[in-house]
């Protein structure tokens, strides 16, 4: 794992988090407007960074080492996480375990699904090859190149949130990088880790980005899971706000941090 930091180390602290089989250059467009307010630190998960040699272990094991960083580079102590997709269940996590002390989490349309080891360990199995081929090919499966083709026609603006957001892992750099071992680890261990239910730390509020296009289920998994969370409706899908409308986003992370 690596932590790429930038900006005025006199600012609040955020940390960024990437989602499932991301590159952590996914943030490099909202780098720029963070700054005017934040020192920034962004998280570059275990076998999907071109740095470094290694392979994806666990949640677990990428959730130590977020919390060794924090307590050794800002005395244990950061002002805000936000976590895109699969990186709001690791802020989820990080907020559950209480080893760290944060003042606002923010979930990007995570979905927070969970499942025993056997289905996440089937569902891992039909996954991981799928993504590497994407990851080292810098395409599509046929069926899903036949889809979006379907949709650049009957949605053009749905087509072009679409390539966005694939974008994110399809990234040359890690081409030569990630096993199938690393995608099928961080995809079975995000499943199979639990994520407590109405979860309350004394001074941190938990500010949900609740992309409406996900479904209705979603809200409900985000009030169970949490203590009186602020849920912030988009009319969008996954993540669309975040790779979509960066300036947008920006103000609305503002927001939460500073005028709460």
């Amino acid at each position: 794992m690596e932590f790429y930091e930038s900006g005025n180390k006199s600012n609040p602290v955020i940390l960024l988090i990437p989602g499932t089989c991301c590159h952590y250059s996914l943030f490099d467009k909202v780098l720029p407007l963070l700054k005017e307010k934040f020192y920034t630190v962004v998280v570059s998960f275990s076998g999907f960074d071109e740095n470094e040699k290694s392979e994806y272990l666990s949640m677990d094991d990428e959730t130590i080492k977020i919390e060794k960083y924090i307590k050794d580079n800002f005395n244990n102590h950061i002002s805000c996480i936000y976590g895109c997709s699969l990186g709001g269940s690791f802020a989820s996590y990080l907020l559950q375990r209480n080893n760290i002390k944060v003042d606002h989490i923010i979930l990007g349309s995570s979905d927070m699904d969970e499942a025993n080891i056997l289905l996440a360990s089937i569902k891992g199995k039909i996954l991981s090859p799928i993504m590497y081929k994407m990851i080292h090919t810098g395409k599509l499966p046929n069926f899903m190149q036949k889809k979006l083709d379907k949709i650049k026609i009957s949605n053009p603006t749905r087509y072009n949130q679409m390539v966005e957001f694939l974008n994110s892992f399809m990234v040359p750099s890690l081409k030569n990088i990630v096993t199938k071992k690393s995608i099928y680890n961080q995809y079975v261990s995000d499943l199979v880790t639990k994520i407590d239910k109405n979860i309350y730390q004394e001074n941190t509020t938990v500010h949900v980005f609740y992309a409406l296009g996900m479904g209705k289920k979603y809200r409900k998994r985000y009030l169970t899971h949490f203590k009186n969370p602020d849920i912030r409706e988009q009319n969008m899908n996954h993540e669309t706000f975040f790779f979509c409308y960066p300036k947008e986003w920006t103000k609305e992370v503002f927001d939460c941090v500073f005028n709460n």
